[in-house]
């Protein structure tokens, strides 16, 4: 995946580092903010992440993460504070928060497909796929 895709401060000049895994990356504006969710996954690995962020002067403020590796199964990590607050690049901080803090491991089968996946990113997002949401799908 080229570093313009989802670019990301931490990643410095260097692309996001995906391995063998199959990727999307969708831009959109919401509330007056330009987003992007990059979706990707290996069915063979059992590894799929989506990871919702706003643009900020050609870099990502990642918001929301959602993924499923192997010690803690389906979960979710949010920023919980005002966007402003929340640096650029996937940085860990008070500002996200562990959604699954159940300590309950879900199991929940890995999407098989490019069609699947991205499925699953957009109603765990709750992304508005209608023609007047701008027809994501």
């Amino acid at each position: 995946m080229p570093r313009t895709a989802f670019p990301l401060s931490k990643s410095g000049n260097k692309a996001y580092r995906l391995g063998n895994r199959r990727w999307r990356v969708v831009t959109f504006d919401a509330a007056g903010l330009s987003c992007r969710l990059l979706v990707n996954y290996s069915y063979a690995l059992s590894q799929y992440q989506a990871m919702m962020g706003v643009d900020a002067n050609g870099d990502t403020k990642v918001l929301a993460l959602e993924r499923h590796p192997t010690h803690k199964g389906w979960h979710a990590h949010a920023c919980c504070e005002p966007i402003q607050a929340v640096p650029a690049g996937i940085k860990r901080g008070h500002w996200i928060k562990n959604l699954n803090g159940s300590g309950v491991k879900h199991q929940a089968p890995i999407p098989n497909s490019d069609a699947a996946a991205f499925a699953r990113a957009v109603a765990f997002f709750r992304l508005d796929k209608t023609v007047e949401g701008g027809g994501l799908i």
